[in-house]
Parts: C-alpha cells; sequence; structure tokens
C-alpha cells in the first residue's frame, strides 16, 4: 500500500504519534557494530541491528533487565580486558543526533497536533540522547511533545499490539483520530492492526516535513 493511500483524514486527525530513532534522530547501527568489534564483539550487527529481536534487547527495551544486567551480558561477549566504560561507550555509538531542522518542524506541528513521542528503546540510550539534545536544544525539543514514551518505560515495545493499546488507554489516544509515522514496516502494520492510521517513513528518500506534506498535511500550505 501507498503512503497517499496511508494518508490521514487531516481534517480528523488529533493525534500525531512519532517514532524517534530513523525518523527524528539519525542513528547508525553499523558504528556500535564496529565499536563492539573493536572489543572482540565480530558478530554484534547480527543480534542487534535495527528490527531484529535479539532476546537481550528485547529485556532492555522492555525495561526487563538492569542496566548493570544488561551491561554486563554484553562485556561478556568482549575480549579480555574490557571495562564497563568501554562497554557502555560501545552500546551508545549508535546514537548520532537529531535529524538537521527537525525542532521548528516539531513545533509547527505541535500547533495542531497532539504530539506523542513513541520510542522503543532503553534506558541507557534514552539517558545519552536526552543529554544530547538538552545540551544542543534546551527543551524545545521535548517541549513539542504532549508524552514522551519510551518501551523500556510501557513495558510493551513495538511491534507487540499490547504496546499501542497500552498506550492508547494510557495517555487518553483515539485510535480513530491517531496517526502513526514509523521508518520500520512491522511497526507499522502492527499500528494498522491495534486500530491505527499509519504510514511508513523512509527518512533517507525525504524529509519529515517534505513527506507529510505529499500525504497532504496542510499545516504549511
Amino acid at each position: 500500500m501507498s503512503d497517499l493511500q496511508n494518508a490521514p483524514d487531516w481534517s480528523t486527525l488529533e493525534h500525531l504519534v512519532l517514532d524517534f530513532g530513523g525518523v527524528l534522530y539519525q542513528i547508525d547501527h553499523q558504528a556500535t557494530a564496529s565499536a563492539f568489534a573493536k572489543l572482540g564483539a565480530t558478530d554484534f550487527l547480527e543480534h542487534y541491528a535495527h528490527g531484529q529481536q535479539s532476546p537481550l534487547l528485547d529485556q532492555i527495551e522492555v525495561g526487563g533487565i538492569s542496566e548493570d544486567g544488561f551491561l554486563q551480558a554484553l562485556l561478556a561477549q568482549c575480549a579480555p580486558g574490557t571495562s564497563m566504560d568501554d562497554v557502555r561507550t560501545a552500546w551508545s555509538a549508535v546514537l548520532i543526533g537529531l535529524r538537521t531542522g527537525i525542532v521548528p518542524v516539531l513545533q509547527d506541528l505541535a500547533k495542531h497536533y497532539d504530539l506523542v513521542l513513541f520510542s522503543n528503546t532503553n534506558a541507557l540510550h534514552a539517558a545519552h540522547f536526552e543529554r544530547q539534545i538538552l545540551a544542543q536544544h534546551g527543551r524545545a525539543f521535548s517541549d513539542a511533545f504532549r508524552q514522551i514514551i519510551y518501551s523500556h518505560r510501557l513495558g510493551y515495545r513495538k511491534p507487540n499490539l499490547q504496546a499501542y493499546r497500552a498506550v492508547s488507554q494510557q495517555f487518553d489516544i483515539r485510535s480513530s483520530r491517531c496517526f502513526f509515522v514509523d521508518d520500520t514496516a512491522i511497526n507499522v502494520r502492527a499500528a494498522m492492526e491495534a486500530g491505527w492510521s499509519a504510514a511508513l517513513h523512509d527518512p533517507h528518500a525525504s524529509s519529515l516535513k517534505e513527506w507529510l506534506r505529499q500525504l497532504g498535511c496542510p499545516i504549511w500550505d
């Protein structure tokens, strides 16, 4: 199904739910894979690439394992002599920064829609990118959202249908007036199964603003 077929009814849209990593924020899984390769974990990307379902990654992203327990599990995959700080640094190498010009776009959207962020992430990454964004943009990014939802706090991760249902129930989101944007196809399909309108955004093909305009978003007309 094309993006245009997946476009919401903008005249009745109330909630705009956005993914974080990929859509709003640049990530580089190869950077973390390379960092862990230097620490002796040569097959890292096979287990922790975007959209793959490593059991350990599942656990940390739903709050099912402590930060220390997770880091210890990663440390066990590395060469002798690797420190916990080495592992922590390698784990966060994936985090690059907000996409250029995204904050003004979010501020515009927030004037017209109930803007919500919904991310599969973990406490280690969240602490890192929150410090980074605060240092670079102050509170302009976070203040654009009515709610910021992380999977490790919610207890469910996309594409588990219960994740979308929990978001709707806990954060007063009406499915019939909700549009969800993600850069992973399985997450978009699951959102639609949960009753949300949703579409797949390829951030390498177009900016979020340009893509939303193509889908008929009227706020920049």
